[in-house]
């Protein structure tokens, strides 16, 4: 997760949405707005610690129906060079199609002399379209000014004001506003007022709310001191947020939302002729279920993925015919083009708002539009319900197999809906990460060479995944990718390997045939070669925690389904290997096995690894990792093989060193 300085608050703030086209905006300027309430600093006896000392941080909103004010204002100190460098550069962001952007103060102390820092021509506008990586153009804007001779224990203060709101909410009257960060804050004043009863929460702690209704306003103020800052650990499952925030809405319940919903999904549906003759073509030569499937790979596969979001067209969705022409949409498009295009089939098929980035955590929100940034299909098919999101590429044909993305909870677009509903898998297999990895070594223990030959059969979910590097990557970064991640374990492995893969999309998986000549593949050790295995499949899918004590859970990588197994020819002898049998690691988070046996002079050693939930909760990270760094000793299988035979006697002596080396380490 990303985490703003207080003096960028605004994309964290509020979350604010995608605006109509227009040029470069007008910059304004002006006073602080009469409806502001005016604050100072506090005292506080907190000692100053870090690079930067926050003494306030305060957001006021204004809502009347569509229209919305958002003031903000910040005080904050450089304690030191590292500390002017952090805040030196204020960025004020924006979209122009609906917003206003009026800068009311920049102002700097020194030495208790106030200095007027405010020029006019000192901003630079530019467009920031920080979301084309992701396919996605919304014309948001930037306001950059660049604080000159700022030294460590001035008090920078600036303020500024946002107006309005994208014009497709029927109201404004909901948001968040962070209350702390990973810097202390002295003082933290929030004041939200509106022409409606508004509904609130705190996502961690619960403070004070000091409520006033007069006429048609109702106000709401949260005046905290001594704000602590909170540790920003890495690792934590995309569903936490370790920061607290203030949500409020007038929504009153999810009913409501979906109205709301209905609203922008009533428009012309209309397909055009020639899409209605294939459809009807693929349902008499296929059949219903074949047809429903080519529906679904033909608005993922040929409507590419992008979206040009400005006004209300950043929720509402374009006409399928209009989608059909430009052939590209968002996930709102390609989601309204699949439930017309099955409808014509005579299925049934719904839009569904989900969060791609919050998951379950939605399910404590108050009810709001903000909840949601992407449109997904429930789609109904012979009494069962499937989760499709049109936006996937590379998922095979068959829905019955196609990988299922697990975003937890989703809004249906449909008359009957009044509560979030759970995004369930059609069956568990499309939700696994499964992999089975069969492995060959033959080895030349005299000389110290092995020849690995790989079989991995991948599918679902896991097989989209391989499918979209083969599909992306040429071949030499295809055989450098193999090659390096081989060369981690042996690094005598030679650059030149053959990969092939064999695709298979009806039943969504995918076998990659592996060949590589490894030179120096034992290591030597008092003389001795000790060849060694290791299950490196399981490792991506491992998570070892930088921080083991810690307040926020540790995410884990699930669900994974792995078994990889590896059997050795030895041109040679034999002398000793680790423990034959099996060893079981079985925990609240994963299952591990490792079996190893003798048969018929070849050595075989098989693991397997399932995982159970997807996280570990705080307290429990050290028992975890207790649990965790026994797989890790497990997953290396150890063997001694000499390229002669020798007689009983040396045999029997080598043995004895071998168990003294062992036994000295």
């Amino acid at each position: 997760m990303k985490y703003r300085f207080p003096g960028q608050l605004l994309a964290a703030a509020l979350i604010l949405v995608t605006s109509l086209a227009q040029a470069a905006p007008e910059l304004l300027f002006s006073t602080t707005p009469e409806w502001v309430e005016i604050l100072e600093p506090v005292e506080s006896k907190r000692p100053s610690q870090g690079s930067v000392r926050v003494h306030l941080s305060n957001s006021q909103l204004r809502h009347r129906g569509k229209e919305q004010q958002y003031y903000f204002q910040i005080v904050v100190e450089p304690l030191n060079q590292q500390g002017v460098s952090e805040i030196a550069e204020l960025n004020f962001s924006f979209y122009p199609a609906f917003q206003r952007l009026q800068v009311h103060d920049i102002s700097v102390q020194r030495n208790g002399e106030h200095l007027d820092r405010l020029q006019k021509d000192g901003f630079k506008l530019f467009q920031s379209e920080q979301e084309l990586s992701n396919k996605l153009y919304s014309e948001q804007w930037n306001a950059l000014y660049i604080l000159e001779d700022i030294r460590p224990g001035d008090i920078i203060s600036y303020a500024y004001t946002i107006e309005g709101s994208n014009p497709i909410f029927a109201r404004s009257d909901f948001g968040r506003l962070y209350l702390s960060w990973p810097q202390a804050v002295d003082r933290r004043f929030v004041k939200i007022s509106s022409d409606k009863k508004l509904n609130y929460r705190f996502n961690k702690r619960e403070y004070s709310v000091q409520q006033s209704h007069l006429q048609d306003n109702h106000t709401y103020t949260i005046d905290l001191r001594d704000v602590a800052g909170v540790p920003m650990e890495s690792e934590y499952p995309y569903w936490h947020d370790p920061l607290n925030y203030f949500q409020y809405s007038s929504y009153d319940n999810w009913g409501q939302v979906n109205d709301w919903a209905q609203n922008l999904y009533q428009i012309d549906r209309t397909l055009p002729e020639s899409l209605k003759n294939k459809l009807d073509n693929w349902r008499a030569q296929l059949g219903l279920e074949a047809a429903v499937s080519k529906a679904i790979q033909y608005v993922q596969e040929d409507i590419r993925y992008f979206g040009i979001e400005l006004g209300i067209n950043s929720h509402q969705p374009r006409t399928p015919q209009e989608t059909l022409e430009k052939r590209y949409g968002d996930c709102k498009d390609k989601a309204l083009l699949l439930t017309s295009m099955l409808a014509h089939l005579g299925i049934q098929s719904y839009p569904a708002l989900v969060s791609s980035s919050r998951g379950r955590d939605i399910g404590k929100d108050i009810p709001s539009p903000e909840t949601f940034n992407h449109v997904i299909n429930l789609i109904e098919l012979n009494n069962r319900e499937y989760w499709v999101d049109a936006t996937a590429s590379g998922q095979g044909i068959d829905i019955e197999n196609k990988g299922f993305f697990d975003y937890e909870l989703a809004l249906p677009i449909t008359k009957q809906t009044n509560a979030l509903k759970a995004v369930n898998p059609s069956s568990e297999s499309v939700a696994n990460l499964s992999a089975r990895i069969e492995e060959q070594y033959d080895i030349n223990a005299a000389e110290n060479l092995a020849e690995l030959r790989v079989n991995s059969r991948f599918s679902h979910r896991k097989a989209e995944q391989v499918r979209q590097f083969f599909l992306s990557a040429d071949t030499e970064q295809i055989k450098n990718s193999y090659t390096n991640f081989i060369a981690g374990y042996y690094p005598g492995v030679n650059t030149s390997p053959e990969i092939t893969y064999n695709d298979s999309l009806q039943e969504n998986q995918l076998v990659v045939s592996e060949h590589y000549q490894i030179g120096d593949f034992a290591q030597i050790s008092s003389a001795r070669k000790i060849f060694s295995l290791y299950g490196s499949a399981l490792v991506p899918y491992l998570s070892k925690p930088q921080h083991p004590i810690r307040q926020s859970p540790l995410t884990l990588t699930h669900p994974v389904d792995i078994q990889q197994s590896a059997r050795v020819n030895i041109q040679g002898e034999l002398l000793w290997q680790e423990e034959l049998g099996t060893t079981t690691i079985d925990n609240s988070w994963f299952n591990f096995t490792r079996s190893a046996k003798l048969e018929n002079s070849a050595l075989q050693v098989v693991y397997n690894f399932k995982s159970k939930v997807d996280h570990v909760e705080p307290q429990e990270v050290p028992e975890y990792l207790a649990e965790f760094n026994k797989l890790d000793r497990a997953l290396q299988y150890k063997f001694w093989a000499k390229g002669e035979a020798s007689s009983k006697r040396n045999k029997s002596q080598e043995m004895k060193n071998l168990i003294k080396s062992l036994i000295r380490k």
